[in-house]
């Protein structure tokens, strides 16, 4: 296993590439946990102060 940083632009090509490794297999998320909308401020707050490792997906 081994891991990497990568950042995407807001551009329709990149992120859909990004969505091409995924859906392969060939990219992994880390996805730390789901948490709801009402959530949110709390969900920065943490990430703010670093005590988030991966991804949070948030639920409308």
């Amino acid at each position: 296993m081994s891991a990497m940083h990568m950042v995407a632009r807001n551009d329709v090509r990149h992120l859909a590439a990004l969505v091409e490794l995924v859906d392969a297999t060939k990219l992994g998320i880390d996805v730390s946990a789901s948490r709801p909308l009402a959530d949110l401020a709390d969900v920065h707050h943490l990430s703010e102060t670093g005590r988030i490792r991966g991804k949070v997906v948030i639920i409308p």
